[in-house]
């Protein structure tokens, strides 16, 4: 025994040398695999005087290991030993022991645990007594109770419940066999025993030591799911229940525990008739509700009998009077309902969500049904959409925006407005005019407090825009109606709103969360100014100023930024009045300074770069080119404005390259690439050219010039990822809107991407050439000729190396998947010819043999189908025929000797699930390329098949013959259905 205390302290010493430590640690494990150690650890565990409290607990451990996965080792004796040496422990540490310090905590909870593994396997049959030996243990010989057997006593039944009736745990058929028999057996008599004992240690405690009375709360709300309910429910109980509720010690307890009454599964008439005599509603009354932590217990009471009394009014097979009798006590029930979920504390309010929804649900479904609402009813919810409302306004000791490094209280209010949200939604889709009614009046009482200058708290102004920016969501399909269909001289409630909220000049509230709100709501109402063109000056006023773009609060100003961008391309066509005057209230926010890029930790915990000043600043450049490229602008003006635009940008680039760059500057690179992408940005405002089209206008000509700029730039630092990936962003954006002007540039551009680039780049660098070989085809074909062997080369480098961990085989996964789609993209762009041109002929077979490696790996079916679609773009192009030869020599040879081997082998191998949903997409283009094949070739075809590759494989004669027939005469759904057949015969 000593060696084993020894050991376990030596386990848990952190200063302990290592090999000793590990030493100790294997030593443990060995006791407690042996089929003796729990004898010698129920010895450790009895010593007196007793061993450390550490030893004491390992010792436990052994037992509760013995007990739950070897108890069938264990023989009648042993059993009866470990019975006898746990209730001596009981006897001697919680009745006979008199000093004042108590068993540790985790060693009394631990005893329990492992008393409650011994009760299960031998209750009843075993131990029939078991309750009644533990209860005489906790009783004096006057009838009283050991205050800590009592304890102990009540935490055991704790653990047997959990054992044993737990719902939550996932259990084995075995244990919810012996679990439900042990429930059985207590219900014979030991569940009556229980129940009066708790009772009796509820009321002997009450005032002498509560935890105990409340611990005897715990176990009565516990088994109530699972015994008689009389044994609770009577006077006796009932009126001692009541009686707690006054009691600041135990009224939470209490509530919890009439909570877990009223939720027991009962027979709905049979809860009905409960409820009714529990009379909770005229309890409710009587209660003091001034703690906050009680006002919780006593809403989430409310909730479990709202929710109950719905279920019931639900039931299609209760009568319609006890309908009516379940609905007079939920509208009994209301007025607590609407007092707690306008409780100032949102954990109050949170807790009767569900009753909240169950009621709503009741509501909808009457009107689904298309029965009228009473009167009290349409006043109830009027009640409960005006608590929703109240409820979305922020707290009174909310600081909005006061702390961004913890917004743990933010995302809290965030998630409870979103809850709201919802149940405003539902009750407007209750009674639609009761909500815009409603939602009307309470946002024109603010805004008319604010004209007449009422001195109004932020909350309450926030509260009334953000109301007004819901209502575009809560009715959808009314929502963006603006002006009445038979007159649209006379605007819609919401036309009326959105109206009377840019009159009014709320957004120069000075608390930074109005006007923010406010120009979210410009955002998402901007087609009331396409039927209000009047009030754009206004809207553009308050953006441009310093309410929004030009916010002295950052949050604010980069969030203006980005809504200042969807606002004019919302409404550009309704801009041209006003473009010089916008594009000069930006000239100050155009200025750009690179800033060091820092991290912050995303919701695994990885540290990322945070979004930066200069990332909202992009959407200014964006609009920027937005406002440029409007259509009614003359060329010269265009040009003009774009060369103002431009030009700090492209002197920007030129005088930081001239500063030289010393290796270590870290803004150096950052600044150079904020200035390219700015150039970009500006770019990606201008439309969008058709496709092949050129573009003929005079401010190409300042792109072109900014283009040069930055191909000196890469060419200068390819080197540097941050400079590679600017530069690939603007030319995307280029392409866009110049047209063919950019081809030309094209070859350095992409030589100088490739030569450094890194496998994610290259991941996004091919979708981006497939892009402009879709777009400029077939003027494009000369340069895909030259670059497609260096980009291939670039792919081959990566896919040929071992991946060093999880991350960078993902990659590997990834550059598969881009690869082979940047081939597809070839052939869709027409441009198949490339890949047998006179350059690139000799490079094909290796192209092949890749697209042949990925065909042949079952475990990743979505890259094995695309490589078979590549091979059937392949087929479809290159494959001889009867009247013309192949234009790709060596590809027939190729499609013979490999391809058509690998049509059988793949579906053939164990490893490929014909069954499968992934795998049948895989056949699919497999079935397809034999299909191919045999429309190119014909008979030659089959002549093959049947006389050269099936004798081959070994296959028999007949079913060579079948499948030739096959391949002749069914249609491809046809062929993939019998080849499914042909292979699972095959198998088989």
């Amino acid at each position: 025994m000593e060696q084993i205390e020894q050991a376990v302290i030596c386990a848990l010493d952190p200063h302990v040398d290592p090999n000793l430590k590990a030493q100790a640690n294997s030593y443990c494990e060995q006791i407690k695999n042996s089929t003796d150690g729990w004898q010698l650890c129920m010895q450790l565990f009895m010593k007196e005087p007793k061993s450390m409290a550490q030893a004491r607990f390992f010792a436990l451990q052994v037992l509760e290991n013995t007990l739950q996965n070897r108890y069938d080792t264990l023989d009648a004796n042993s059993v009866e030993y470990i019975e006898r040496t746990m209730m001596e422990y009981l006897q001697r540490e919680f009745v006979d022991n008199t000093d004042t310090a108590s068993e540790e905590t985790y060693i009394r909870n631990k005893a329990a645990q492992s008393l409650t593994l011994l009760f299960a396997h031998v209750y009843p049959n075993g131990w029939p007594s078991f309750f009644k030996d533990i209860m005489a243990l906790a009783r004096t010989s006057t009838g009283s109770s050991h205050e800590k057997a009592a304890d102990f006593f009540l935490r055991l039944c704790i653990s047997i419940d959990e054992e044993i009736a737990r719902m939550d745990i996932p259990r084995h058929r075995d244990q919810v066999v012996r679990n439900t028999n042990i429930k059985d057996s207590m219900r014979l008599g030991d569940i009556q025993l229980l129940a009066g004992y708790w009772f009796e240690l509820l009321q002997e405690f009450r005032v002498q030591n509560p935890n105990i009375a409340q611990l005897a709360l715990k176990n009565i709300g516990a088994y109530i799911a699972w015994m008689d309910i009389s044994l609770v429910v009577n006077d006796q109980v009932m009126n001692a229940l009541y009686e707690l509720l006054s009691d600041s010690n135990l009224r939470i307890p209490a509530c919890e525990c009439l909570a877990d009454i009223a939720s027991k599964g009962m027979l709905p008439l049979d809860k009905l008739n409960m409820i009714q005599m529990l009379n909770i509603t005229d309890t409710l009354g009587r209660l003091d509700l001034s703690d906050p932590e009680f006002v919780e217990s006593a809403a989430r009471l409310t909730n479990v009998m709202g929710i109950e009394l719905c279920k019931i009014h639900g039931d299609s097979s209760i009568p319609s009077d006890a309908k009516a009798t379940s609905w007079a006590l939920i509208e009994q029930l209301s007025p607590y309902l609407l007092k707690f979920l306008a409780n100032e504390y949102d954990e109050t309010t949170t807790a009767t969500f569900p009753f909240v929804n169950d009621l709503l649900s009741i509501f909808k479904k009457q009107k689904k049904a298309m029965q009228p609402f009473t009167q009290t009813q349409r006043e109830l919810l009027g009640s409960l959409l005006s608590v929703f409302i109240r409820k979305m306004k922020y707290d009174e000791d909310t600081e909005w925006g006061a702390d961004e490094d913890e917004p743990e209280e933010e995302a809290l209010f965030a998630e409870l407005r979103k809850n709201l949200r919802v149940f405003t939604d539902h009750a407007a889709s209750i009674d639609d005019e009761l909500y815009v009614s409603f939602v009307h009046s309470t946002i024109m009482e603010t805004i008319n407090k604010f004209k007449s200058g009422a001195d109004l708290d932020w909350r309450e102004v926030e509260l009334c825009l953000y109301v007004l920016y819901t209502y575009g969501e809560v009715l959808p399909k009314a929502a963006m109606v603006f002006v009445n269909a038979n007159d649209p001289n006379v605007l819609t409630p919401l036309g009326e709103l959105v109206q009377e909220m840019v009159t009014s000049n709320i957004s120069s509230y000075s608390h930074p969360s109005v006007p923010l709100q406010y120009f979210e709501n410009l955002v998402r109402y901007y087609q009331f100014f396409e039927l209000r063109p009047d009030y754009l000056p206004q809207a553009l006023e308050s953006f441009v100023d310093a309410r929004g773009i030009h916010h002295s609060l950052k949050q604010v100003r980069c969030r203006c930024w980005y809504l200042f961008h969807r606002f004019v391309k919302s409404l550009k066509p309704k801009m041209g009045p006003y473009v010089e005057t916008v594009l000069s209230s930006l000239g100050n926010l155009l200025s750009i300074q690179a800033e060091l890029p820092v991290l912050t930790n995303n919701a695994d915990g990885m540290p990322l770069p945070a979004a930066s000043i200069f990332d909202s600043q992009l959407y200014l450049f964006e609009t920027v080119g937005m406002l440029i490229s409007f259509e009614q602008l003359e060329s010269s003006k265009q040009t003009e404005y774009l060369q103002i635009a431009l030009q700090p940008l492209v002197d920007g680039i030129q005088s930081t390259m001239g500063q030289g760059y010393n290796g270590e500057d870290e803004l150096y690179m950052i600044q150079l690439h904020h200035y390219i992408m700015a150039i970009g940005s500006v770019a990606k405002g201008f439309p969008t050219l058709p496709k092949g089209a050129t573009c003929n206008q005079a401010w190409a000509g300042v792109f072109v010039q900014a283009t040069e700029i930055i191909m000196n730039v890469l060419q200068t630092y390819n080197q540097v990822e941050l400079i590679r990936d600017a530069a690939r962003f603007s030319f995307a954006r280029f392409i866009t809107c110049l047209g063919s002007e950019i081809l030309p540039y094209l070859p350095t551009l992409i030589t100088g991407l490739l030569t450094e680039c890194q496998i994610t780049e290259l991941v996004d660098f091919l979708p981006f050439i497939g892009l402009i070989a879709h777009k400029y085809k077939p003027m494009i074909r000369n340069v895909m000729d030259e670059l497609l062997l260096p980009l291939v080369k670039r792919v081959f480098d990566f896919l040929n190396t071992t991946p060093s961990g999880t991350d960078e085989a993902i990659l590997l996964l990834e550059l598969r998947k881009a690869y082979l789609n940047f081939i597809v993209s070839v052939f869709n762009a027409e441009l198949d010819g490339v890949l047998v041109s006179e350059r690139n002929i000799g490079h094909l077979n290796t192209i092949l043999q890749t697209i042949l490696h990925f065909s042949k790996d079952n475990t990743d079916p979505t890259t094995q189908k695309m490589a078979f679609g590549v091979f059937l773009k392949f087929v479809t192009a290159f494959s001889s025929t009867a009247q013309q030869p192949t234009v790709a020599p060596g590809f027939d040879q190729f499609v013979y000797n490999e391809l058509i081997p690998m049509t059988f082998s793949v579906p053939m191998n164990n490893s490929f699930n014909v069954a499968d949903g992934q795998s049948m997409l895989v056949f699919g283009e497999i079935t397809g390329i034999q299909k191919m094949l045999y429309t190119k070739q014909g008979n030659d075809y089959v002549e093959y098949m049947l006389n050269v590759f099936f004798p081959s494989i070994q296959c028999p004669r007949e079913t060579a013959e079948r499948y030739c027939q096959a391949i002749q005469q069914y249609d491809a759904k046809q062929f993939k259905k019998y080849y499914q057949s042909f292979i699972s015969e095959a198998k088989s």
